[in-house]
């Protein structure tokens, strides 16, 4: 087939979970199929060239001004509100991107288009030429739900309180824009065809490179935890701040000197700051996770807010790490509480939990033990790229 994946950027470098299942399941079509893809970027970036030198053919678009500060972005903020649109799709749209769109449509005969990110689906709505497929990496409208429920400042929770409502007419109709679509979790793939699409909606789980995430050869330190994830998106800066404020404090009370490490990169003024407490360590961009993964006794997964499946959590369990998660930061997932993953909601039994572990080596081995069989047996990428291509060929087939 011919295929063209749009997206809101080119998958480089592999320091996100979206950027990682991007790529890894473009690159696994790219080994039977002709694949472009068209995002906002440069043609002499790196990002360009890493997809290019991977059998994919890259399409660039200068970006748009999307900066999160200054006067120009509280006045798009405010523009938004007279718009029928959420803010995370009209931030995105371009006449640009939408032009070029339509010339590489007019010129090669795409079999499928996918939308890689839920808001460009704007960019389909129009389009009747070829056959549309929406990767649905969250639902966007769960996001927002939980924003709104998590934030405390009346004026910002009034704002979020508009998007959710705008988002959830946005995702209402987007999917019947398309003539496929693709989600993380079943219960996410549930959702989708509650929105009434006439098609089936594909389970696509998030993978691992179970060659690359191995069981590190690490000293392992007794008193530290781990917490790792792009902190420019705001369910994990969400999710280091709360550990830190509610969590820690407790397990500091028996275990003194424990050391926590928030690791990804973009964090926030806030979420910097937070490297002024005793113990926490903000580290930013790193080449390379998974010393930090490796040297932690214990990986934490404190989500209050998200969506999707957790690529991340599949990362520490090919490392074999004993993970507390939240339940939300491990939906999507076959994890087993107890058996390859703990799971606990409230701050104090999320502590005892990582205070259990912390002390019990022998525990910790059980459970990280389990966790490695998970993924080798469910979410090795090869096998989820060889579902992806089944669905993706009868949606083209499909009259």
């Amino acid at each position: 087939m011919k295929i063209l994946i749009i997206d809101e950027e080119f998958p480089f470098p592999l320091n996100s979970g979206k950027r990682i299942r991007s790529f890894n399941l473009s690159k696994a079509l790219a080994r039977s199929n002709s694949v472009s893809y068209l995002a906002y970027g440069r043609d002499d970036s790196p990002g360009f060239g890493f997809i290019k030198e991977n059998g994919i053919t890259p399409h660039a678009v200068k970006p748009p001004d999307r900066r999160k500060s200054g006067i120009r972005f509280y006045l798009r903020l405010l523009a938004n509100l007279f718009s029928p649109y959420p803010y995370i799709v009209t931030s995105h749209f371009t006449f640009a991107f939408k032009e070029k769109l339509e010339r590489l449509l007019s010129e090669s005969n795409y079999d499928i288009v996918i939308c890689e990110w839920t808001p460009y689906s704007i960019f389909l709505k129009d389009i009747l030429s070829v056959k549309k497929i929406i990767v649905a990496h969250n639902i966007e409208s769960l996001i927002w739900k939980r924003y709104e429920t998590n934030e405390k400042n009346p004026f910002k929770k009034y704002y979020i309180a508009i998007q959710r409502k705008k988002v959830e007419r946005f995702e209402r109709n987007c999917f019947g824009w398309a003539d496929g679509a693709t989600a993380v979790s079943s219960r996410e793939a549930d959702q989708i065809a509650e929105f009434g699409v006439s098609y089936p909606v594909e389970l696509i789980e998030n993978g691992v490179d179970i060659e690359y995430y191995t069981p590190g050869g690490d000293k392992v330190d007794e008193k530290t935890l781990v917490f790792t994830g792009s902190m420019d998106w705001r369910p994990n800066g969400d999710a280091a701040v709360y550990f830190a404020d509610k969590i820690l404090p407790l397990i500091k009370m028996k275990i003194p000197g424990i050391k926590f490490f928030i690791v990804g990169r973009y964090p926030s003024k806030k979420i910097v700051d937070l490297g002024r407490i005793e113990g926490v360590t903000v580290t930013g961009t790193v080449d390379d996770v998974r010393s930090y993964i490796a040297g932690a006794a214990v990986y934490v997964v404190p989500l209050r807010i998200g969506g999707g499946s957790r690529l991340k959590i599949l990362e520490a369990l090919a490392m074999r790490k004993a993970i507390v998660s939240t339940s939300v930061g491990a939906e999507g997932l076959l994890v087993e509480n107890g058996n390859n993953i703990i799971i606990q909601d409230d701050p104090d039994r999320f502590a005892e939990a990582v205070i259990e572990l912390l002390g019990d080596s022998a525990l910790r081995d059980k459970i990280g033990a389990s966790g490695r069989s998970l993924v080798e047996n469910h979410y090795r990428w090869e096998k989820l790229g060889e579902r992806y291509q089944g669905y993706l060929q009868s949606v083209a087939d499909r009259k």
